[in-house]
């Protein structure tokens, strides 16, 4: 569904033109993400001047409607909803996760989705109904209609890395949305970094065949075992390489590979590896690349020495902390 189909069925919704089927999957929409911990606001001040934002847009359809004894709690969580699709780019991401609610007829007792989050600096393996296992990795959360999840395959990946093995179901495709990017496919093992730091959502491809496709331009690519590709969020452009397939999933067995990363990214991969943030102290990060590999990391020393080791620098622990400094 493109967004302006979308802002159509706000005000609908505010001029009472909908449905009762589709008022209900607006509401159903709504309380998908009503319990997500997910904060569209930086602060305060951001929260306020959305608010206000908002109440220019909407306000010729709040007073009409005020006139007709519009439901006023209604109202308010409209506003929390509308008040997402005023926040840019992201807000557009966040909308596509969960657009199938509108395109679907799932009532508001059928969306109720099973959430499944990996902590910083743990690793995590699921089975869905299917006997489907996924791999999470630190920081990483998925969700899913446990109760549909026979006739729609469908899982969201909201952040972080996860590693599929699917199991096959040729009448039933198995996907993935991760807002930007679209995963589909039978029975195949494959790795998906929906990462912020490099703001890039990457797919590797273990076993199989993968078809990704963009959300926003419908652009397709179909992928092999030893084939990935990388969406840029900001270009949106697919850029596709290589990859031993055999090091798709290190992770998942204790290892780590790291291929020309930069300093940020770096840091995302060590907190949610590990559950500790990376900091440098008087450093031009900006120069800073990585790349290394590890069968089986030993310990986290271990891989910060050899991080250290690829610039001459030492590292030092201040609680939650490691910074690294010459």
């Amino acid at each position: 569904m493109k967004i302006e189909k979308f802002k159509s069925i706000i005000r609908d919704y505010l001029r009472g033109k909908l449905t009762d089927r589709d008022r209900e999957r607006v509401d159903a929409w709504y309380q998908s993400i009503a319990d997500d911990a997910i904060d569209p606001f930086h602060d305060s001040a951001h929260r306020h001047a959305v608010k206000d934002e908002l109440l220019k847009r909407l306000a010729p359809f709040v007073q009409t409607e005020r006139k007709k004894a519009f439901q006023l709690p209604r109202i308010r969580w409209l506003s929390a909803a509308a008040a997402i699709l005023l926040l840019g780019s992201a807000s557009l991401l966040f909308f596509q996760d969960h657009q199938s609610v509108f395109n679907s007829g799932a009532t508001l007792s059928e969306m109720q989705l099973t959430q499944t989050v990996a902590k910083a600096g743990e690793l995590r393996e699921i089975f869905l109904p299917d006997g489907t296992s996924v791999f999470l990795n630190g920081n990483a959360q998925i969700r899913y209609d446990k109760m549909n999840y026979g006739k729609s395959r469908t899982i969201f990946l909201d952040r972080g890395e996860a590693f599929f093995s699917v199991k096959r179901d040729t009448l039933h495709p198995f996907t993935i949305a991760t807002g930007a990017v679209r995963v589909a496919v039978l029975g195949t093992s494959f790795n998906i970094n929906r990462s912020q730091a490099s703001g890039q959502v990457t797919v590797k491809v273990k076993t199989g065949r993968v078809k990704v496709s963009a959300e926003e331009n419908g652009e397709q690519h179909i992928l092999t075992s030893g084939q990935a590709v990388r969406y840029s969020l900001a270009e949106k452009h697919f850029e596709i390489f290589d990859q031993n397939p055999t090091t798709v999933n290190l992770w998942t067995q204790g290892g780590m590979l790291l291929s020309n990363v930069r300093f940020k990214e770096l840091k995302e991969i060590v907190y949610n590896r590990y559950g500790v943030v990376l900091v440098a102290e008087n450093l031009d990060t900006d120069k800073f690349s990585y790349s290394l590999m590890i069968p089986q990391v030993r310990s986290l020393d271990q891989v910060l020495s050899m991080i250290c080791t690829i610039h001459q620098l030492k590292f030092r622990r201040e609680k939650n902390e490691i910074i690294l400094h010459k």
